[in-house]
């Protein structure tokens, strides 16, 4: 049995039981239909030693834990205790592209943003040079200059923010670690020249941004939601940091704790009316001046 058959059945268990709690047999059933749907050989018993297997496998490869529930003698996932957001990432990328390829019938029934993210073409390139601890060599324009610069610089993540995705690494010519927007950058090549590692915590330094802006210092934000807007900031939270101060017929009051910088002041001019600066003060001043700007273009 090839291994992509083995890497599409951990798929079809986990995307089961991310859905629902499901016992073996019925676990079972669908595995093996979506492997038919796929036409692939499945003469093999898909047996409960095989998935016990699956089990450890799926724990290995994406760590996630398979949970028995002995009361209702059913199987399930717990997506609380998935640590690796980039796997969840990975299943639901997965998922969808499985439901496009079901058939004619359903995909002219999807549609997808056709906006895409640029400079995507350079991730397998930084990812070797991260892991190998290559020094990198390439031009980057900045979007409010006319002209690019040359940047010779030590890798160290990549990070994805608001559909964009950025090069952190620290900067051999003043040896500061800086964000670029891979969409800005050109003529990438990967040297031979290596470098001892960084110590740097990526999660840790922007844990409180926002988008990839850290210049101002962290504080506590609270930002008042009309009813219905504030339905969607509960479904789809700004932040991991945000949380519920008062909800009411009228209005939702939510706090966020993060850097207060242009990213998050763009997010909240989106909103228009629908939402309102609280605190602190000096936020909900520049929130009115960029207001106060976008007035005198229409006068």
């Amino acid at each position: 049995m090839s291994k992509l058959i083995y890497f599409k059945r951990y798929l079809y268990v986990v995307d089961r039981l991310r859905s629902r709690p499901s016992s073996f047999a019925a676990l079972q059933k669908y595995v093996i239909d979506k492997l038919q749907k796929d036409e692939v050989d499945t003469d093999f018993e898909y047996a409960i030693r095989t998935f016990e297997r699956d089990k450890k496998d799926i724990e290995s490869l994406f760590g996630i834990v398979i949970q028995y529930d002995r009361k209702d003698k059913t199987y399930f996932i717990d997506e609380d205790e998935i640590e690796d957001q980039s796997v969840t990432r990975m299943i639901d990328a997965f998922s969808i592209h499985h439901a496009l390829q079901e058939g004619d019938k359903l995909s002219p029934s999807v549609f997808l943003e056709k906006r895409k993210s640029l400079g995507t073409e350079h991730i397998h390139g930084i990812i070797h040079a991260i892991q190998n601890n290559f020094i990198l060599k390439f031009n980057h324009q900045k979007h409010w200059e006319d002209f690019k610069t040359q940047r010779i610089v030590k890798p160290i993540a990549i990070k994805e923010s608001q559909q964009r995705w950025y090069l952190v690494a620290l900067d051999i010519k003043d040896d500061v670690i800086k964000t670029f927007g891979m969409d800005r950058i050109s003529n990438l090549t990967i040297t031979d020249s290596t470098f001892k590692p960084i110590p740097y915590n990526v999660e840790k330094e922007f844990k409180d941004a926002f988008g990839v802006e850290t210049y101002e210092p962290a504080t506590k934000i609270v930002l008042e939601f009309t009813k219905v807007q504030g339905n969607y900031a509960k479904s789809f939270p700004l932040h991991d940091s945000q949380h519920i101060l008062e909800e009411n017929e009228e209005h939702v009051l939510l706090s966020i704790f993060m850097h207060p910088t242009h990213d998050i002041i763009m997010e909240i001019l989106k909103l228009g009316a629908e939402v309102k600066v609280i605190t602190p003060i000096s936020l909900q001043i520049k929130v009115k001046n960029k207001i106060a700007e976008m007035t005198k273009l229409y006068q």
